[in-house]
């Protein structure tokens, strides 16, 4: 897959504030730090925490057919065929988008907006995951459009992110008209994987909720021309330094997200699981652990690679598996180190991702593939780190 450079508007505004970038898959350039990794940890854990996401893209589908359309291609429910009924304005969910070998093309957050479908998945899959769905129009009433780049995702961590949500709501609302409710609970319903979907629009912002890092999470869509000044007013109103330096909110970087989203037990496509660069060696959703019944519906019917899923499933079968690493000491394996068998040289998987969890006093954890049956949780292994040997315990994902 060729990889198309993308911007980012509010670029400028962070090198403004010092900081310091990483490259994002070789196409945009992430903030992954803000120069208080520290800080920028605690309020995610602690307070509220505001990220830039430019890697993350929007497709658009409008028309009365567009939950058959994508229901049809995609592992979770959106279109229910008994009561011929689409998702509901306000609801969402999590699913995959595979091939015709069950392997996994991208993943994605579905939201329904009442009029119209917006699709959250990674900005470099989009154009192609857009060329791939025109493929399948052939008589249903649906357009699809790529919003990438018209749409640009903000978010926001922390306990209190639906205190200064609320409070930004209110600044904004104009006179006579009302900011829609923000709810802090889960819609009652079985198709609702985001936990929480608030379809509010505050000049045409758009809100979702998905806890990533363990804590209460709201997506922002916002139209690229008012990023800025969301992100400036949203500083400017609650950043400042109160008693003691606290803030309500602090910009954040990648790699206080990262360690919390790992300690939280959520891996992420093309990182953790998936292949961008060569979907037909991808990984298969049973190989994704926890992921898969947040992701799969199992009694939704035929969709694209729907007979390699649901063989797997019966089977109840998965040659290997996301799960999670401790490991002894306080030596950290990165990404890519193999994972070994405790006694012997035999490798079982990989390491994915990896951290030092604060939560838990400093210790290494890491996110890794693993062959079964080394995949049971308590399995000793071994893993190279900083220059030796480390011996380490399979885990059940989240690890708080």
């Amino acid at each position: 897959m060729a990889i198309a450079h993308l911007s980012n508007p509010i670029h400028p505004l962070h090198q403004s504030r010092n900081a310091e970038f990483q490259s994002y898959g070789g196409a945009v350039e992430i903030v992954s730090t803000f120069g208080e990794p520290q800080a920028e940890y605690a309020a995610i854990r602690k307070s509220a925490a505001l990220m830039d996401l430019p890697q993350r893209g929007v497709i658009e589908l409008s028309g009365n057919d567009r939950h058959a359309f994508l229901s049809n291609l995609v592992t979770n429910q959106i279109w229910d065929k008994a009561s011929k009924q689409g998702m509901q304005p306000g609801q969402g969910v999590y699913a995959f988008y595979l091939n015709t070998k069950g392997r996994i093309v991208t993943d994605m957050n579905v939201l329904e907006l009442g009029d119209r479908l917006l699709i959250d998945v990674d900005a470099r899959i989009a154009a192609p995951f857009e060329t791939s769905l025109t493929k399948y129009v052939f008589a249903e009433k649906v357009k699809i459009r790529n919003l990438t780049g018209t749409l640009h995702h903000l978010a926001i961590h922390g306990p209190d992110a639906h205190a200064v949500l609320s409070d930004f709501a209110v600044d904004r609302i104009k006179p006579g008209q009302s900011a829609g409710a923000l709810s802090e609970t889960p819609p009652r319903i079985p198709l609702d994987q985001l936990t929480d979907l608030s379809n509010t629009a505050l000049d045409d912002l758009t809100i979702f909720r998905d806890d990533a890092c363990g804590v209460p999470g709201y997506h922002l869509l916002v139209p690229t021309d008012q990023v800025a000044a969301v992100w400036t007013t949203l500083l400017d109103r609650f950043a400042s330094p109160l008693e003691l330096g606290k803030r309500r909110l602090r910009p954040v970087g990648w790699a206080a997200f990262n360690a919390c989203r790992i300690e939280a037990g959520r891996p992420l496509f093309d990182i953790d699981f998936g292949n961008s660069a060569d979907p037909e060696q991808s990984t298969l959703p049973a190989e994704t652990g926890k992921l898969f019944a947040r992701a799969v519906s199992v009694t939704k019917g035929c969709y694209l690679g729907q007979e390699i899923v649901a063989r797997m499933h019966a089977r109840g079968q998965v040659a290997k598996q996301l799960t999670g690493l401790r490991v002894d000491g306080d030596a950290l394996p990165i990404a890519g180190a193999p994972v070994l068998e405790a006694a012997g040289d035999n490798q079982l998987g990989m390491v994915t991702s990896s951290t030092m969890s604060p939560l838990l006093s400093d210790a290494p954890i890491a996110i890794a593939m693993i062959k079964k049956p080394a995949f049971a949780p308590g399995t000793k292994v071994r893993v190279p780190a900083e220059g030796a040997f480390r011996d380490a315990t399979v885990v059940e994902l989240p690890f708080v």
